[in-house]
């Protein structure tokens, strides 16, 4: 593959356009908590674009939410801002039944992920020996095992992030390969995708190992593969990830982001 000459675009808003492909009409899912601008951007405008009846749970609390023939509403950094938390809500599910609905997809971040999608939100072992804390769990765990699907956004494609070895499993992905999430007898389907500022990844369907599915327009495959530190399965061709289309950027700069949170 050749390189092409970076868009207009940044990388907040290509991985809103191209998280929000995943979702489909009709699903239910929560896009996550702290730093959830880009999962809750991908939902709402999944919404606007293709899926109309997409039901966003927006906290742990249990609002639902909806901006399709609503009033714009600004995007904030997370879901447990209060802004977020009201914008479209359409319904409120008592506290007691918020971990005891379906969910089809989640969100995820981390501070490290490995080659079967596992991930570390918890604690990083610095080279002087120090730990660096983040966030936690909160609803990680039980969403990790429970959804059908879930997704995982990188801030940051280097070999500290994309690990062979975790220093902390917060959540469960694959576990070490096929039948690690049936032995635990976890519901879910575990990761269906990694993106990251450098490309989109899924999983192999025999190994569950984590696969390259595309590189974004301006990266470059041998940076991404040098700059991966857990082993990753690389097609003989592997294409560039597809571009936002001008109604897609159009309609997440009008309708989701007229602020520009994905642009800064």
């Amino acid at each position: 593959m050749q390189e092409v000459e970076h868009q207009q675009w940044s990388w907040g808003e290509l991985a809103a356009i191209v998280l929000s492909r995943e979702l489909r009409d009709g699903e239910v899912g929560s896009p996550g908590g702290s730093r959830s601008e880009i999962p809750l951007a991908a939902a709402r405008l999944a919404q606007l674009m293709h899926a109309p009846n997409l039901s966003i749970i927006t906290s742990a609390v249990g609002f639902v939410a909806s901006l399709v023939d609503k009033p714009w509403s600004p995007l904030f950094h997370s879901t447990m801002d209060y802004r977020n938390l009201y914008a479209g809500t359409e319904a409120v599910m008592a506290s007691s039944g918020v971990f005891h609905t379906r969910r089809d997809w989640f969100f995820a971040g981390a501070m490290q992920v490995d080659g079967y999608g596992n991930i570390n939100l918890s604690t990083v072992m610095l080279k002087d020996g120090t730990a660096m804390r983040g966030p936690g769990a909160a609803g990680l765990a039980y969403s990790s095992a429970m959804a059908k699907r879930f997704f995982i956004y990188m801030h940051e494609h280097s070999p500290r992030s994309f690990v062979k070895k975790l220093d902390y499993m917060t959540a469960i992905g694959h576990g070490s390969g096929p039948n690690s999430r049936e032995k635990l007898a976890l519901r879910g389907g575990g990761p269906a995708l990694v993106i990251s500022p450098r490309g989109v990844m899924d999983f192999d369907e025999q190994t569950l190992r984590l696969r390259l599915r595309s590189v974004h327009p301006g990266q470059s495959l041998a940076e991404l593969v040098d700059q991966t530190g857990c082993d990753l399965i690389v097609p003989r061709q592997v294409p560039f990830t597809a571009p936002p289309t001008d109604m897609e950027l159009d309609m997440l700069r009008q309708r989701v982001d007229r602020g520009g949170v994905l642009r800064h």
